[in-house]
């Protein structure tokens, strides 16, 4: 078995290269995470996504109800009573892909959310300053009697989104 790799290795090594290849080795660069749609992505943004937590490097499922699906999609299933299509498709991805619907936080830590199927979620945290695309910024008491901290307290109709902490790390994104 061993001089059966090592003939094969020499043959591969003693191989000339045609005009044809290159000796450049390329790498994958950061991926073009959502592109528009129709071109090689099957979806550009989703509201209700999955993130398979089995599969290395983070893979992305979007489960958003379309009228149909785009001309990407491979794996377009209809649901049942008509009531729409679903992509059942993978993106493979680093970041989470992002939202169709803006919501009222840029990254939530203490998110409460009912349990509904897709749920109306509110962001309980504290924080120095409301978002501009929150309609209910309430004051809130601070515990250290310092700074005057607020808490928006708009509803979302889908999943909170990201987290404002890394949890390895335990400081706040910039």
């Amino acid at each position: 078995m061993m001089m059966l790799v090592a003939g094969f290795n020499a043959a591969a090594a003693s191989r000339p290269c045609s005009d044809h290849t290159t000796s450049t080795l390329r790498l994958p660069s950061t991926p073009k995470l959502m592109t528009k749609a129709g071109v090689g992505q099957p979806w550009e943004c989703c509201d209700w996504v999955v993130r398979d937590p089995n599969f290395r490097p983070t893979r992305w499922q979007c489960n958003d109800v379309m009228a149909q699906c785009s001309a990407d999609c491979r794996d377009c299933v209809e649901l049942q009573g008509g009531v729409g299509y679903v992509c059942r498709d993978w993106v493979t991805s680093l970041w989470q892909p992002p939202v169709c619907t803006p919501r009222p936080w840029d990254c939530c830590d203490a998110a409460v959310c009912d349990r509904k199927l897709i749920p109306d979620c509110v962001c309980a945290d504290v924080v120095e300053a409301c978002p501009s695309n929150c309609q209910q910024c309430a004051a809130v008491e601070s515990d250290d009697g310092g700074a005057q901290r607020y808490r928006c307290l708009d509803s979302f109709h889908g999943y909170p989104g990201p987290k404002c902490s890394e949890p390895w790390i335990g400081k706040k994104r910039n």
